[in-house]
């Protein structure tokens, strides 16, 4: 898998072997870049069940400020560790190497604030998406012009709001589709 574009562009990130992590493909990432062309400079990012890293490590060669990763699975972890050395951006990058609701629970507890939050758990999880949207909604991570992605299978809908987040954009892309969030 390639970076995009950007600083980094060109350059190839690991992604693990086998069924267990679905990296974001080109084209999703593509269209999802498109869309947030203007958002992302000096963004801060967090992304949820990050894998490799292939959306917020292209948020980074895109120039945004800072990206925290999320994700607890040991393969995942190494790629993206060893993405992070390899773009040398260890300074703009946090993981938090542990399940995204204790992930959420410390960024809370820290005062943490994001501008871009990525949500991708694997498409058979259908209850994470809900669960972490509810959890994100109820809290103040999100800045109050933020932006919340959640990229899912084509054929799940997503609620319109929840909390204080309501979809404004539904974006399909083949199998994939983007549900787009602002507070209200």
């Amino acid at each position: 898998m390639r970076i995009a574009s950007g600083r980094f562009r060109g350059r190839i990130i690991k992604t693990p072997k086998g069924e267990a992590t679905r990296p974001t493909s080109g084209i999703v990432r593509e269209t999802l870049f498109n869309i947030l062309a203007h958002d992302i400079p000096e963004a801060r990012v967090l992304d949820l069940f990050a894998g490799s890293g292939s959306v917020g490590l292209e948020a980074v060669s895109r120039g945004a400020a800072s990206v925290t990763f999320v994700e607890q699975a040991r393969p995942a972890l190494a790629c993206l560790r060893e993405n992070i050395a390899l773009l040398a951006i260890v300074g703009e990058a946090t993981i938090l190497p542990c399940a995204v609701d204790r992930a959420l629970a410390a960024l809370v507890s820290a005062g943490a604030i994001f501008d871009i939050i990525f949500l991708d758990p694997p498409f058979a999880a259908t209850e994470a998406y809900a669960h972490t949207l509810a959890a994100v909604a109820d809290t103040a991570l999100l800045a109050h012009d933020g932006l919340l992605i959640a990229q899912h299978d084509a054929r799940l809908t997503l609620p319109e709001t929840v909390g204080a987040l309501c979809r404004y954009r539904r974006q399909k892309i083949g199998d994939n589709a983007l549900s787009l969030y602002r507070r209200s």
